[in-house]
């Protein structure tokens, strides 16, 4: 099975490639994650690298974006955001793309560091309510990963010191309910 995921920094990492697989093989559902995720990229710039996603015809694509767009400075309106994630899954086939909802940022962390500036959890949320628009649209999943990571108690555990960043703790959490989501796919697909 082979999966890509389309997104920014937080997808580069080559966690997000490794503890995907680790969590696929786990749960029996072994599969090769491509990275197609470039620093810095809002979905505006990402509309250049669609085709190379397109391209690589995987079975399921999980689009991650929102952490730049939300950004003030990237001056991508919710309005753009929502006709780029729309762009993604028509191109991408809705019946095997999933949107991963923008991710929670440390405010305080923002603030003291000032590596990530022009970032608010009131702004994001503008984002969250936008892809999960777009998912029920076009009927595409959604993953919140947003959810996961603002209810459980330690949200800030999840990002690293500049408030927007993913740490151990937040590629597992993302990573694992990618595989769940992908497992889920599967299992709906032989129940049918």
């Amino acid at each position: 099975m082979k999966v890509a995921v389309f997104g920014d920094s937080i997808s580069a990492k080559i966690d997000m490639k490794t503890w995907t697989e680790d969590f696929l093989n786990r749960m029996g559902f072994p599969g090769e994650v491509d990275l197609f995720a470039v620093p810095g990229e809002d979905t505006s710039d990402a509309l250049k690298r669609l085709e190379q996603v397109v391209a690589a015809h995987a079975d399921y694509n999980y689009i991650f974006f929102g952490a730049n767009d939300a950004a003030e400075h990237h001056a991508v309106s919710v309005e753009d955001f929502t006709t780029n994630l729309t762009t993604f899954v028509t191109a991408l086939g809705a019946d095997k793309t999933s949107i991963l909802t923008p991710s929670y940022v440390n405010e305080a962390a923002i603030a003291s560091t000032h590596e990530m500036p022009g970032r608010s959890n009131a702004n994001v949320a503008q984002y969250v309510a936008a892809a999960k628009a777009v998912a029920a649209q076009t009927g595409a999943k959604i993953v919140d990963l947003n959810h996961a990571m603002t209810v459980y108690p330690g949200s800030d555990e999840f990002v690293v010191s500049d408030g927007v960043h993913f740490s151990q703790d937040g590629y597992e959490l993302v990573t694992s309910l990618i595989a769940v989501d992908l497992k889920s796919r599967e299992l709906a697909k032989s129940h049918v």
